[in-house]
């Protein structure tokens, strides 16, 4: 059961007990476990945080201390500049400010779970992203485990598949058929009959070829199609 670390930092405790009402909620109904610490002024977030939470949802209009969401927010991301941010506010036209200190998205109050629900959806398919699964890689000598989130492409040699990971590359038996199946919910798409890539390594598309890491990459004529629409996907255009 994965399990994940939430701070609510929220001056209306009865807002901050019916978010962690619908956190346990949602765990119930994804089987997932949320530890939830609540903070009610944002200087004793601040002054507690120790980059020791995966998900923020951040009150913007705090009425206690001196310090309101988007100031805390700014003090947040010199501390920790990978947490998910939500900000749960009132007031909407704070939106544009929180491109500054990267939110993820606005939970607009009165909370309402089903709102609620798309916004950890899309939080926490994310961080699966990041944390990605282990890959099997079956040596002769042994089976050595890869993070997902490491490799950048795997290709077809022969009868082998090569991993392209960050640091190395390794050579074992195997098939790409079975390797997409495994990957693809880790956004592991081809380029072409024989590669497979991590999306998340893509840093530019020339013509028909794409650069992963260091290299270039041919992209397939018959699937360069779906392969630009799953990019395209992943990327938000």
């Amino acid at each position: 059961m994965k399990q994940y670390r939430i701070a609510i930092v929220e001056d209306d405790r009865d807002y901050a007990s019916y978010l962690a009402s619908c956190l346990s909620k949602y765990g119930e109904e994804k089987d997932c476990t949320f530890y939830a610490r609540v903070y009610n002024k944002a200087e004793s977030f601040i002054d507690a945080y120790t980059q020791s939470a995966d998900i923020i949802f951040m009150d913007i209009d705090l009425g206690q201390g001196f310090m309101n969401g988007m100031e805390a927010a700014r003090k947040l991301r010199q501390i920790d500049s990978v947490a998910l941010l939500i900000f749960v506010t009132n007031m909407p036209q704070y939106a544009p400010e929180g491109y500054d200190v990267d939110a993820l998205d606005y939970l607009l109050k009165p909370i309402n779970y089903g709102s609620l629900c798309v916004k950890l959806d899309k939080a926490l398919k994310l961080l699966q992203e990041r944390q990605g699964v282990p890959v099997k890689i079956k040596e002769k000598s042994g089976t050595r485990i890869v993070p997902s989130n490491e490799l950048m492409y795997i290709e077809v040699m022969g009868h082998d598949l090569t991993y392209h990971t960050t640091d190395e590359i390794v050579t074992a038996y195997g098939g790409l058929r079975e390797k997409e199946a495994e990957l693809a919910d880790y956004n592991f798409v081809r380029c072409s009959a024989s590669i497979l890539v991590n999306l998340s390594f893509v840093k530019g598309l020339y013509g028909d070829e794409i650069a992963v890491g260091n290299e270039r990459l041919k992209v397939g004529r018959s699937k360069k199609k779906a392969f630009l629409e799953q990019l395209n996907k992943y990327l938000g255009i």
